[in-house]
C-alpha cells in the first residue's frame, strides 16, 4: 500500500469518526437516560398528600436513577393546569406529571374546558398506589352500619346530608349513587375541599362523608368522632378487616378508586418510559416504602406501562358513563 493510499484511508477514517460525533452515533457520545435532572409536576399545593408522596418518592427514585428529581407545584383549575403544562412540555422524559385520577380521568369525563387530550397528550408510565376511601357518619346519629343509616334516612325523608368536596367530585357521585341505590333522599352539601367537609361531619354539621384513611383514621375514627359504615372499594382494607365493602352489602358500583401514577408527554421515547417504570417498580416494592403507603390506606401496584394505559382508559370510560347516567357535568 502506497503513502497516498494510506493517507486516503486515514482521511476517510477521520471523517467517519467526526461524523459519529456530529450525528450522535451511539459509540462514544451517546448518553444513557437520564442524563440530567427530572422534573415532577404536582397539580396541587405544596404540603398536600400528593405533594408529600411526590417528594418522598422522588428522593428515592432519584437515588436509583442517579439524577435528582425536582418537584414543582402547579395547582389550579381543578388540577388541570399542571396536567396541561406536562402535556405541552418537550417529549424527552425529563418532565412528568405526578398525579392521579382527577386531572387524567375525572376532569375530562365531566367535560371541563381542558386544552389537552388525556389519552393522546399524556402517556402512562407507571401506576404505583391504589387506595379506597370509607364512608363515615357522625357519631351522634346512633348509626353503626349502612343498614341503620338507610333506616335513619327513610324515617326522616329529606334530612340526610352528604358532604362532597365539590360539584362533580367523587363524593358527589357516591352521594347520588347512595340515594338511587337505597331509594332514599340525600342532600349533597358541597365544600371547597375534603378538610372542611370532614370537620363538619365530625362536629355533626352534616351526616355522611367519604374520606381516605390518611384523612379520617387517626383524626376522626380513632377518637370516635365518626363511625365507618362501608369501604368504597373491591376489597376490605387491612386496617378495618371487619368493615365490609359496599358490594358485599348489596350495593354495586360504589368503587371510588384513588390512585397515583406518573405520566409523560405523548411521544416520549419508549426507552425513557421503560427505564422509569423499572426503577419506580423497585421503589414501591421496598418494604419501608410499601409500609409507609399502607399507613395511609393505600396499597402498592406495579403494572406495566401498557397495563396502566388500559386501566386509565377504562377509568375514563367509567367516569364518562357515570357522568351521563347521573347528569352530572362540569359547572364553572
Amino acid at each position: 500500500m502506497g503513502h497516498d493510499t494510506k493517507r486516503g484511508t486515514i482521511g476517510l477514517l477521520g471523517l467517519a469518526i467526526a461524523a459519529a460525533g456530529l450525528f450522535g452515533v451511539p459509540a462514544a457520545k451517546a448518553q444513557e437516560y437520564p442524563a440530567k435532572p427530572i422534573k415532577f409536576i404536582v397539580s396541587s399545593q405544596a404540603g398536600g398528600v400528593v405533594d408529600i408522596r411526590a417528594r418522598r418518592f422522588g428522593a428515592r427514585l432519584g437515588e436509583l436513577l442517579k439524577q435528582p428529581i425536582v418537584v414543582e407545584n402547579k395547582p389550579g383549575a381543578s388540577t388541570t393546569i399542571g396536567a396541561d403544562f406536562v402535556a405541552k412540555s418537550p417529549a424527552d422524559g425529563y418532565t412528568a406529571l405526578f398525579g392521579g385520577n382527577t386531572e387524567v380521568v375525572v376532569a375530562p369525563a365531566l367535560g371541563m374546558p381542558i386544552r389537552y387530550d388525556p389519552i393522546k397528550d399524556l402517556t402512562p408510565v407507571a401506576q404505583f398506589t391504589l387506595g379506597f376511601p370509607v364512608m363515615v357518619v357522625n357519631s351522634t346519629m346512633g348509626v353503626k352500619t349502612l343498614a341503620e343509616l338507610i333506616e335513619w334516612a327513610k324515617a326522616r325523608p329529606g334530612q340526610l346530608t352528604c358532604g362532597t368536596s365539590g360539584h362533580g367530585s367523587g363524593q358527589h357521585f357516591i352521594c347520588e349513587l347512595l340515594a338511587r341505590s337505597a331509594k332514599i333522599q340525600v342532600r349533597s352539601v358541597p365544600y371547597k375541599g375534603t378538610g372542611p367537609m370532614l370537620l363538619d361531619v365530625a362536629s355533626s354539621q352534616i351526616h355522611v362523608a367519604i374520606g381516605f384513611l390518611a384523612e379520617v383514621d387517626k383524626q376522626y375514627i380513632v377518637p370516635g368522632k365518626v363511625i365507618p359504615v362501608g369501604t368504597l372499594g373491591p376489597r376490605r382494607l387491612p386496617r378495618f378487616p371487619n368493615l365490609p365493602t359496599m358490594g358485599e352489602m348489596g350495593f354495586a358500583g360504589f368503587d371510588m378508586l384513588s390512585w397515583t401514577g406518573l405520566f409523560v408527554p405523548g411521544g416520549t421515547p419508549k426507552a425513557a418510559i421503560t427505564r422509569l417504570n423499572a426503577e419506580i417498580t423497585k421503589v414501591v416494592r421496598e418494604p419501608e416504602f410499601a409500609a409507609w403507603l399502607a399507613e395511609t390506606g393505600s396499597e402498592v401496584v406495579t403494572p406495566t406501562p401498557e397495563e396502566f394505559a388500559t386501566f386509565t382508559r377504562g377509568e375514563l370510560e367509567r367516569w364518562r358513563k357515570m357522568s351521563q347516567d347521573f347528569g352530572i357535568k362540569y359547572e364553572p
